[in-house]
């Protein structure tokens, strides 16, 4: 027989009916059937057509069907009839059948009416149980004479109503008593009873005397006599509430389930498989798995090979042992992605406590694992570069000691650290930074082993961990791929970048006590190799690690000296020497420390000028050597000027011109007789700013003198342009002068220049007669050093002025 298909709208009603639909022939052969027959029988269409209908017909059934054929046959119509269904798998569905004859075919809808037969199995039974109790229970009967047409209730019934017992009400009463929107239904299945003799069975809601709604269960049957004639209406009323309550409990905990974001599996325990027997729409929607691929399936269909064997073990064990279990499983989707599935699952116990279901409620934890792991993965390793962080670092340099030790091997830590990569982000911004940075890791990671470690260690540091060396010197072949591949060109958006690295290199053999400190070593290493010029390395030595420790014990007594207030001004005499009379004083700064004694100026100066505590030294010699200046011209004849050196770090400051005002009008002492001592490096950075401040200064009536003049680099171009006063030849020309031409020359030169650019000259570091005598011959100009006086307290200053003020006959300075 030829398939046939449906023609028009009846082909979309073909396809997408849930029903049933198929067309056969008068004699009961399937001539096709719509997709419907797979999905609720299991059969493809295709296993059908040419069979008679009687395939998928309960045996028993089959007369039922024969019947209706006949009855077709003969062009009687045929209402709907129940016949059973077996499904491929052997399972009964209860189907209704709507037959109606078409063009030489019968046409059959076919709906699954499983649910409501199970129903209606379940009424059928409780009405019998229900009669046979309705005698010895509480049911409320009634009934109504249609010759009185009064209803005659039971107690039971007055009882259900919240009427006292005996009332008897009218029929519109009696109906009075129901939810206003029952009223109409329970009016029209009571009159078609009284009128054709209609039974019916309805559940409807009441509305008590007191007014309490309940629900009831009203059953009522026609009477007739021996004519046939309906003469009584009777019945029963049963309170349902409870029922009622309970049955929507079940649809609300149904509906839950069906709703909830959880997937909820049930299997029947007490098969063995364990076969799946209900999931919810969210096991789908995790899964990927429709219900009807997932129903009859043991849920290990969703696991796979890399599913951890010990959470199977646990998950096992729990259901045998039909105990609660919690497990974090690695399942997989349909399209094989795998998921983290959170399962929890439970035993479902009857009355008897036997386990007969389990339910499982799982979660899928995927996007929750991944964010975990990432928060892992960010809590050991920078952001920017990927590298293993300091928490890291610590880890892995802790185990590498330990392993060094165990095998008699070598550990070394090198500290790398990008020279000048701060002027990069500075002038070509962060975006080109950061690309070093990632680029610069990339590097490093290539050129170490496997066991190897880089980790961004802060900034543009990195530290290299190469664990198990045979020989500490093997670390040489290292460090010397890292610095030729950190100064290979760099190339950002076709421009070529250069940058090169220092480098600190740190060994042990795995008995240094606190791993950490290797990487101190290797810092302090590497801060000595950016002083040798950097793009180079250098090993640490404990002598390194000795001047280290002297710097930082020297910075925390020089900070209590500030607090402290431990520090004392001498002056230096300076002498005019034409006229051998002393001009000025220079301030010197003088630190006793109670434990070491005197410290040189040489050994604090720079250190104070590195972590910037020159600013409050520098404020105050300021102030002192201001307040002294008043204290020493108030008993002088002549002006004394007083002479302060200035750090390059108090002139560039903002405000250093207001503090100067500031410190003149405190102190009262006339600004001509302030001299500031600046040296050449203070013009190297900002010169046209140095310039306008040196004029400002100027303005105020404040000297300028150029210190260690011949020392520096600045161009004698910007010389010409300097508002300055004096220039002061660096002692380093002095030692040799009487001896050595070019200093000689150069001396000569600079005072000559001088003249020509109408400033003063100071020469510094006269020591000796012979020098002086040589000097002064050659040159009227100022001098200063010990062979006039070495630099003394206040009190030992004054007195040395107000001796000077008397000079000797031969007019030579009396040296001291």
């Amino acid at each position: 027989m030829p398939f046939v298909k449906p023609q028009g709208k009846l082909d979309h009603f073909f396809l997408l009916s849930q029903d049933l639909f198929c067309c056969i022939d008068f004699a009961g052969t399937l001539l096709n059937a719509n997709p419907m027959f797979e999905t609720l029988l299991g059969y493809a269409a295709g296993e059908l057509v040419g069979k008679s209908c009687g395939t998928v017909v309960e045996p028993s059934d089959i007369a039922v069907i024969e019947a209706a054929l006949a009855r077709l046959q003969s062009h009687e119509k045929v209402t709907p009839f129940d016949v059973r269904a077996l499904t491929k798998s052997g399972n009964v569905l209860w189907l209704e059948v709507t037959a109606t004859v078409g063009d030489q075919v019968i046409y059959v809808i076919a709906r699954d009416i499983s649910r409501r037969k199970t129903i209606e199995k379940q009424l059928t039974r409780n009405q019998r149980l229900f009669q046979i109790v309705g005698e010895t229970a509480l049911i409320g009967g009634w009934y109504v004479d249609m010759s009185e047409r009064l209803p005659i209730w039971s107690n039971e019934v007055c009882r259900l109503h919240g009427v006292p017992e005996g009332f008897q009400p009218t029929i519109e009463e009696a109906i009075g008593f129901y939810e206003p929107s029952s009223q109409p239904r329970i009016r029209q299945v009571f009159e078609a009873c009284c009128e054709q003799g209609l039974s019916f069975d309805e559940e409807l809601e009441i509305i008590t005397r007191q007014k309490q709604r309940r629900w009831v269960r009203v059953i009522g049957k026609a009477m007739r006599d021996e004519l046939g004639r309906i003469i009584q209406v009777q019945g029963s009323t049963q309170d349902v509430t409870e029922r009622k309550a309970t049955e929507r409990q079940l649809t609300l905990l149904e509906r839950s389930v069906e709703s909830s974001t959880n997937g909820v599996v049930i299997v029947d325990a007490q098969q063995h498989d364990l076969p799946i027997v209900y999931v919810n729409a969210a096991f789908e929607r995790i899964t990927g798995y429709s219900r009807d691929a997932a129903l009859g399936q043991n849920c290990r269909f969703l696991q796979g090979e890399g599913t951890d064997p010990t959470t199977l073990k646990k998950l096992r064990k729990g259901i045998h042992a039909q105990q609660e279990v919690h497990v974090v499983i690695r399942n997989h989707r349909r399209n094989g992605m795998p998921f983290w599935n959170d399962l929890y699952i439970s035993p479902v116990r009857d009355t008897a406590g036997i386990v007969t279901h389990f339910v499982g409620v799982q979660n899928d934890i995927t996007t929750q694992r991944e964010y975990q792991a990432q928060l892992r993965h960010n809590a050991s390793h920078d952001a920017l570069t990927g590298l293993p962080n300091r928490l890291l670092l610590d880890q892995r340099l802790a185990k590498g000691c330990l392993l060094a030790k165990r095998y008699h091997r070598y550990i070394a830590v090198l500290f790398v650290d990008l020279d000048d990569f701060k002027p990069i982000n500075d002038t070509l911004g962060h975006d080109v930074g950061d690309y070093i940075l990632i680029e610069a890791a990339k590097r490093l990671e290539e050129e170490l082993r496997p066991w190897d470690t880089v980790a961004r260690f802060g900034g543009d540091e990195f530290i290299v961990l190469l664990p198990d060396l045979a020989y500490e010197k093997d670390v040489m072949q290292v460090v010397e791929r890292l610095l030729a591949c950190l100064s290979a060109p760099y190339w950002y958006r076709g421009s070529e970048l250069r940058i090169t690295a220092s480098m600190g290199i740190a060994t042990n053999d795995g008995t240094i006590s606190d791993p950490r400190q290797l990487i101190q070593q290797a810092d302090l290493a590497m801060y000595k190799a950016k002083r040798q010029g950097r793009n180079t390395y250098q090993w640490y030595t404990d002598e390194l690690n000795r001047k280290v420790a002297e710097r930082v014990n020297l910075r925390h007594a020089l900070q209590y000296a500030i607090e402290q207030s431990q520090f004392e001004l001498h002056y230096q005499p300076q002498i005019h020497g034409p006229s051998s009379r002393v001009t000025g004083v220079e301030a010197l700064i003088r630190w006793y420390h109670p434990e070491r004694g005197n410290i040189p100026p040489g050994q604090f100066i720079s250190l104070a000028e590195d972590t910037g505590q020159i600013m409050p030294i520098s404020e105050w010699v300021l102030e002192r050597a201001c307040l002294d200046a008043v204290k020493l011209n108030a008993n002088a004849t002549t002006p004394v000027t007083m002479a302060v050196n200035i750090s390059p770090m108090q002139f560039q400051r903002p405000g250093f011109l207001a503090s100067i005002q500031q410190v003149l009008e405190k102190s009262g002492l006339a600004p001509e007789l302030l001299e500031l001592e600046l040296t050449e490096g203070v013009l190297m950075d900002s010169t046209e700013h140095a310039i306008q401040t040196l004029k400002d200064l100027g303005s105020l009536g404040v000297h300028i003198a150029l210190d260690d003049f011949g020392t520096g680099f600045s161009s004698l171009s910007y010389l010409k342009r300097l508002p300055i006063n004096k220039l002061k030849i660096d002692r380093s020309f002095i030692r040799d002068v009487v001896n050595d031409s070019r200093d000689a020359a150069i001396v000569d030169g600079v005072v000559t220049m001088a003249a020509k650019l109408g400033l003063e000259v100071l020469i510094e570091g006269v020591e000796t007669a012979e020098q002086y005598a040589y000097l002064n011959a050659r040159h009227s100009t100022h001098f200063q050093g010990f062979y006039f006086a070495r630099p003394m307290p206040l009190s030992a200053i004054s007195t040395y002025l107000q001796e000077s003020q008397h000079p000797h006959n031969d007019s030579e300075p009396h040296p001291t």
